[in-house]
């Protein structure tokens, strides 16, 4: 179990190095290109998109990582591909909608500009390449062969890189930024279904069974709820700072989220690498499943400290980087690396809840810590900005941990996974 999850994670790992140094290089051209104020806008379209991207995976994975088996894992990811596209569509027209919606002061620059809107409705067609992606992520979970989904990434880095790089010789604006990761959205897609079909010796087609679907969607609307009170808590600090605060600091608070961001890739590729045999060992032996937790546990405790230390010296090093700017970011990722301890122990333990079924009390949990990290960031953002952000990102998750170690533990004391 330990070799292969840590295989799976180093594949991720390495593929990660390879496209953070490319998300590296991309944000400094942008940032370079766009000013604080840009960067801003930028950072607002995408976290607005994000939001899509959630309720299109909806915990879905997860349900079909735990439900599947030889027999039918074809025919229920031709299930899921289908529920899933369809999902995408729908959200992808309603970004569209309401991101001509949302509000924009051009007196105080506060809110979403025309240029985001249009910015929003181009990206918005990344909600559906990012909902066929993920799909196949449920066939390389499944079969722990994330090798495969990190070359696609890095296929579609490698796409963004030279879009970028186009983009900026011809002197391209938030638009054509914008568009670049359609493109690589579609060269993700391409490469990822290329190897489904040598993994699985099938072509995989969306087919919509009701009954499979219905499987997938009422064992996954738990977790999916949760995911998205999640991301409430997760980004909705960026909303609040774009009513209350210009572009500028929202770009501010971007880049130092930017790095943060990518750090916490590490604890996701750990947990859904750890998820598919720590699910077989708690039916098997729970005795054993629970020494895995605490061995896994500690040994993410450990990763994240590295990580921490890591954040805290590049973080100085950002002015540099930038030519003289973003200086203000250098504190802002500091305090939210302080933060990294708690993302990895909850990235683990929220998988044991769905092991033991009780992955309705995530809605209960981030529930909580949705309600907490919105009421906190209305009081303090308006008066301490970004810096109110930062703070309150690192409190919240604190909290959330708690509420999921409280729960393990009564849940692991019954013995009833």
């Amino acid at each position: 179990m330990v070799k292969k999850v840590f295989y799976n994670v180093a594949s991720q790992v390495f593929g990660k190095g390879l496209t953070a140094t490319s998300t590296f290089i991309v944000t400094i051209l942008i940032s370079r290109a766009l000013g604080e104020a840009g960067y801003g806008d930028f950072t607002k379209i995408f976290v607005f998109i994000g939001y899509f991207y959630t309720l299109a995976d909806f915990g879905l994975n997860s349900i079909y990582v735990k439900i599947a088996d030889d027999k039918n894992q074809i025919k229920l990811l031709e299930a899921l591909l289908a529920t899933r596209l369809l999902m995408a569509i729908g959200l992808a027209a309603t970004a569209i909608m309401i991101g001509f919606l949302v509000p924009y002061n051009p007196a105080s620059a506060t809110g979403f500009s025309p240029l985001v809107k249009i910015g929003i409705a181009i990206a918005s067609l990344t909600i559906i390449t990012q909902a066929l992606y993920t799909t196949t992520n449920a066939m390389f979970q499944k079969k722990l062969r994330y090798d495969l989904s990190t070359i696609a990434v890095v296929a579609g880095a490698i796409a963004v890189l030279l879009g970028t790089l186009l983009v900026t010789v011809k002197g391209g604006g938030l638009l054509a930024y914008s568009a670049i990761y359609v493109i690589q959205g579609i060269v993700n897609v391409i490469v990822a279904y290329f190897f489904i079909s040598k993994l699985t010796a099938h072509v995989i087609f969306p087919k919509f069974l009701k009954e499979d679907a219905k499987r997938i969607i009422s064992g996954a609307w738990p977790v999916g709820t949760a995911l998205i009170l999640n991301l409430i808590y997760f980004r909705i600090d960026v909303f609040i700072l774009s009513s209350f605060r210009a572009s500028a600091e929202v770009g501010i608070y971007g880049l130092a989220y930017q790095f943060f961001e990518a750090a916490l890739t590490v604890p996701i590729f750990f947990a859904n690498s750890i998820y598919p045999p720590l699910s077989q060992l708690a039916s098997s032996n729970f005795k054993e499943f629970k020494s895995k937790v605490n061995f896994w546990l500690l040994t993410l405790t450990a990763i994240s400290l590295l990580l921490v230390i890591f954040l805290e010296i590049i973080a100085n090093f950002i002015p540099f980087i930038y030519q003289g700017r973003f200086s203000q970011s250098v504190l802002s990722l500091q305090i939210l690396a302080l933060g990294m301890p708690f993302f990895f122990a909850s990235a683990l333990l929220w998988h044991t809840l769905i092991i033991f079924g009780r992955q309705k009390f995530l809605i209960l949990i981030y529930g909580i810590g949705a309600v907490f990290n919105l009421i906190a960031n209305l009081i303090f953002i308006p008066q301490y900005g970004y810096m109110a952000a930062s703070v309150i990102t690192v409190i919240s998750e604190a909290l959330v941990l708690a509420l999921l170690a409280i729960a393990y533990l009564t849940f692991s004391r019954n013995r009833q996974p």
